[in-house]
């Protein structure tokens, strides 16, 4: 892979999990890459990687924009989320409920929103990170009762999905060149901070390990290095600059899902 040589990339929320693979994975493809995430204390592991690092909020517009107008980005990473309030309906507040509302779904509005008004240059492109939850009323590998600790958080993600189409449209319309994409994390991943937390709530509501959990909804470990592998491939590969969503699973190919 040379494509991604020298390219600018900016990734919201590189410091941690899948982030921060993303990040390790396109330096090692060449890439500049700028990180932004709320806390400093932690932006250390993309710093020793080899990125610039800024400590900000993805859902500060102000800050959103002045770093696109800095970094001028080839790549734009929308990855920034809020922890899961791993609860049942009845034991959620609203706060709990509307979290991933409020980070999710915020700052990729304020990304997407950037990234269309700047604009990004033409063949820019602007990934934004769903999840398989998203698939719950879709697929019916997935039922819903899978999905009854996540609150607002299956909405919110086929919310951000939504929000590429939605982009990808007003890119055409313009004439802008920008393409809008979405990563589906298909499975969840214990080696990653929400993943395990995650996990775990429902582990112990199962009477099981968190192990035996995964192992069972999904037959194997979806490690964060293979998402940040097949990011890399998503970008440098042109057979995947037809399609909008590409699903992950552990150890298969990217998935075309629409």
């Amino acid at each position: 892979m040379t494509g991604l040589k020298n390219k600018q990339a900016i990734v919201t929320g590189g410091s941690a999990g899948i982030g921060l693979e993303m990040v390790r994975s396109l330096l090692a493809q060449g890439a500049e890459v700028t990180v932004i995430a709320r806390d400093d204390g932690k932006l250390a592991a993309a710093r020793d990687a080899g990125a610039q690092a800024i400590a900000g909020d993805a859902t500060d517009a102000a800050l959103i924009t002045r770093e696109i107008d800095a970094v001028d980005p080839d790549i734009l990473i929308l990855n920034a989320g809020a922890r899961l309030a791993a609860k049942t309906l009845d034991r959620q507040n609203w706060d709990d409920f509307s979290a991933v509302w409020n980070t999710d779904v915020k700052a990729t509005f304020i990304g997407i929103q950037a990234a269309l008004n700047r604009p990004l240059r033409p063949g820019s492109r602007v990934l934004v990170t769903s999840s398989g939850a998203a698939m719950v009323m879709s697929l019916p590998a997935i039922r819903p009762e899978d999905l009854r600790m996540s609150g607002g958080y299956v909405g919110a993600k086929r919310m951000v999905w939504f929000m590429a189409h939605q982009a990808n449209a007003v890119s055409r319309e313009r004439g802008l060149g920008i393409l809008f994409q979405v990563l589906v994390p298909a499975q969840l991943m214990a080696a990653t901070e929400l993943g395990h937390a995650v996990a775990a709530a429902y582990a112990e509501a199962e009477g099981i390990t968190i192990d035996e959990h995964i192992l069972r909804r999904y037959g194997s470990h979806l490690a964060p290095e293979q998402v940040g592998r097949q990011v890399v491939e998503l970008l440098d590969d042109p057979a995947y600059r037809t399609g909008v969503a590409y699903g992950i699973r552990a150890g298969v190919q990217l998935m075309p899902l629409d």
